[in-house]
């Protein structure tokens, strides 16, 4: 087997000084910028593409791997303490991430949040380096249905999240799909519910959303409550988690990582995805599953795993086709045709240092994420000791600096601060925030697959008669039935009473 001799030749091209210097930089500056609301770690691998120019394709290609790793996780260090996701993927660590640090243990959250990460992405980085022609090739085979049948799973993890709210969660849920259709249809470049406003023609950027709901909405709505702080007088910054403690989550980080794999291969599915389908699962099958939210370290370690198992999942298809399977890996893939140097089955026989470089670096990020995410979130849970008007105000500023970065656009100021607003009145009134941003998120995804698939196909019934697009809607539909199961058992048992009481 060639796989281990040129893994090892590929780790010693890696520490050679200036490859690994690369990959500490790009590790450092993913880990900040995914931890930094508003300066999502895509962003910082875009801003950092010109400088491909300036290295060798080995250099970039590990220079971007390290923002990539570093920025999937760092979203979950604001997410934990601060309730706001760093990037959209981390968004289902503030569950239960931050009900934990409101109990006063947010060192533990945090040491959670970075081991599982790591695990995560150490066993997608395996899964890569062991699997990934099989797996490409299996990734080709997808077409419109599957990927609309893959978005229509994810949309159905909010029952999961419900926690018995079902009609606010599924109100917030439609409303952020209504969201999501606002702006120029994709296929008939018509404007939809803009009423006029040409700043909407663009569509509202979920991030935006995101940011108002999250950041502003949270400043919004501890400020109206008087809520005490005495959770921020910390003993401890930082704690990982002891081999007991992970041995307990066995089972979870198992689920979430094989789940963040398999999600992570499908092509524009993404962290998110995996990571909100692995809390939904974890939540069914954990004993404790009806206190998920509540600061539960299973819904925490879940989504946190999943995440980052997507990485190296989503640059099989990259490497060995030249198909991105995310944003992130698109800008890799940029970085490399800049080199001259065309992603596909030849790479793995005319770049073979390259490649295995690569995988080495996925390897070693992920245990630099260990390294230096304990440092770096010990400096941000200072922010936890900050006086809230300080602190508050820092976040308001942050918000409205990061939603105008999105896309250098005022009107997207306006749009945070809305959704700031709105956010506050849904939390005032107990309707949930998370199914709204889901839908926004989701929304777009589900209609272009939706509609490209109609277009080729001309009937809605392809999405069950494809064998693949098949299994993953009957799953969605056994997931929502299960979810779903005790409130009809419920609601059987109060007919039938009421019909006994009638006669």
């Amino acid at each position: 087997m060639d796989i281990i001799p040129n893994l090892i030749a590929g780790m010693g091209n890696l520490f050679q000084v200036t490859n690994f210097a690369f990959l500490l930089v790009g590790s450092f500056i993913g880990i900040v910028a995914g931890a930094m609301p508003g300066i999502a770690f895509v962003n910082a691998m875009a801003l950092g593409l010109p400088f491909a120019y300036f290295m060798t394709p080995v250099s970039a290609m590990l220079f971007l791997t390290g923002i990539y790793v570093g920025g999937i996780f760092g979203g979950s260090i604001s997410s934990v303490l601060l309730n706001i996701p760093g990037s959209p993927g981390s968004l289902p660590a503030t569950w239960d991430g931050y009900p934990m640090t409101k109990q006063g243990r947010s060192a533990k959250a945090l040491g959670i949040a970075i081991t599982c990460s790591a695990i995560g992405g150490m066993v997608s980085a395996l899964l890569m380096i062991f699997f990934a022609p099989p797996f490409a090739q299996f990734a080709l085979t997808f077409d419109q249905p599957e990927f609309f049948a893959a978005t229509f799973l994810g949309l159905v993890t909010v029952i999961s999240i419900a926690k018995g709210n079902m009609l606010p969660a599924l109100l917030s849920l439609f409303a952020g799909l209504i969201i999501a259709t606002i702006g120029i249809d994709y296929f008939y470049a018509m404007p939809r519910l803009t009423f006029g406003w040409e700043v909407l023609d663009s569509r509202v950027s979920f991030v935006v959303a995101m940011i108002g709901m999250f950041a502003v909405g949270e400043v919004l709505f501890t400020l109206t409550q008087h809520l005490k702080i005495g959770h921020r007088n910390l003993d401890r910054h930082t704690q990982l988690p002891s081999l007991k403690e992970l041995w307990k989550l066995k089972g979870t980080i198992a689920r979430g990582s094989g789940l963040g794999c398999m999600i992570g291969v499908i092509p524009g599915a993404g962290g998110l995805v995996g990571a909100i389908i692995a809390y939904g699962v974890e939540k069914q099958v954990s004993p404790r599953g009806d206190k998920f939210g509540t600061g539960v370290e299973e819904g925490l370690a879940a989504p946190e795993t999943a995440k980052n198992a997507t990485t190296g999942a989503a640059t099989i298809p990259m490497l060995t086709l030249g198909i991105p399977g995310s944003a992130a890996t698109a800008i890799m893939m940029a970085a490399l045709m800049l080199k001259g140097v065309n992603p596909g089955p030849i790479l793995f026989v005319s770049g073979k240092e390259l490649v295995y470089t690569v995988f080495a670096g996925y390897l070693v990020a992920n245990l630099l994420i260990v390294v230096m995410g304990l440092p770096i979130a010990r400096g941000f849970s200072l922010i936890m000791k900050v006086p809230p008007a300080i602190l508050y105000s820092m976040i308001i500023v942050l918000a409205v600096i990061g939603a105008f970065a999105v896309r250098n656009n005022i009107a997207d100021v306006y749009i945070c601060l809305f959704f700031g607003v709105l956010s506050y009145f849904m939390k005032r009134f107990n309707i949930p925030t998370t199914p709204m941003v889901l839908g926004i998120i989701l929304g777009p995804l589900a209609e272009r697959f939706y509609l490209t698939s109609l277009a080729s196909y001309d009937t809605a019934l392809i999405f069950f008669t494809r064998p693949k697009s098949g299994v993953i809607m009957a799953l969605a539909i056994a997931f929502l039935l299960w979810s779903l199961w005790p409130s009809i058992m419920q609601l059987g048992r109060t007919i039938r009473n009421r019909i006994g009481g009638a006669a």
